[in-house]
């Protein structure tokens, strides 16, 4: 009898997290959290940062884990936790927190990206708003701190003063990635956009002539259904999420787009 009634105490105890780990992760989220504590079997949401966490299960009545989202902008922060089971909040441990580092190659992009989309690094890379636009020597930049290295045929040096038309013209730049192999890039087409990811490439072509007039880079990817809605940052109209369909139908109606998928 004493056993089932001390069986009966612990189901009807308030949940309650001990701790979180690991403590750090990736800018661009995609961590598994494991969040151990007591009473956690009705846990049904995690936020990290004030945004949800993906693909939360309950494991047992001690653990529960989470995939993390992106930090906000992609910029290294600690970011809140909030634990909720059936509704309501778990009590936390005061120091219950989680740290967005920049780990990865797709972290160093994409903070480099949404700190320079307005702040231009004119110091490093220069301008070429002057020579017709500014958007694939942005794009460029972003690749390099990626991991990719300026070559013969693809570079800007001494802030723009010798720059390759792979590097900073558009339409180079598609030709480029399609005749190098070894980048080992994918084009995928508007149609495949539900295999498009964060940090790949969006050329943008305003008239369907097949020659692309812009490009950006990946900064958001949301699944709404069967939907997928992508938003990209980039320079010349300055912006850090602009949402591809708008882009092509509002503001450029009849246009198109394709991708240009970058490994991991």
């Amino acid at each position: 009898m004493a056993s089932s009634t001390s069986s009966a105490d612990a189901s009807s105890a308030a949940p309650a997290v001990s701790g979180v780990s690991p403590a750090a992760g990736a800018l661009s989220g995609g961590t598994t959290i494991t969040i151990a504590g007591s009473g956690l079997s009705k846990v049904d949401a995690v936020m990290v940062g004030g945004v949800p966490a993906t693909d939360v299960t309950v494991v047992d009545d001690k653990t529960v884990t989470a995939v993390t989202p992106a930090a906000a902008n992609f910029q290294p922060t600690d970011a809140a936790l909030e634990v909720s089971a059936a509704g309501e909040a778990v009590s936390l441990p005061g120091d219950a927190a989680y740290r967005f580092e920049s780990v990865t190659p797709l972290d160093k992009q994409m903070q480099y990206a949404l700190s320079h989309w307005k702040d231009y690094n004119l110091a490093e890379w220069g301008n070429l708003n002057p020579v017709g636009g500014d958007c694939a020597n942005f794009v460029s930049q972003t690749l390099i701190q990626r991991g990719w290295t300026q070559t013969g045929d693809w570079h800007n040096f001494n802030q723009a003063a010798d720059w390759t038309p792979a590097w900073g013209y558009v339409p180079a730049m598609d030709q480029y990635f399609q005749a190098t192999p070894s980048l080992g890039l994918t084009r995928l087409s508007l149609d495949q956009r539900d295999q498009v990811k964060v940090g790949d490439v969006a050329m943008f072509d305003w008239n369907q002539n097949n020659i692309p007039d812009h490009v950006m880079i990946v900064s958001q990817v949301v699944k709404e259904g069967d939907k997928t809605i992508i938003k990209a940052v980039g320079h010349n109209k300055d912006f850090d999420f602009r949402d591809l369909d708008e882009t092509i139908t509002v503001e450029h109606p009849g246009g198109n787009a394709w991708f240009w998928s970058v490994p991991a």
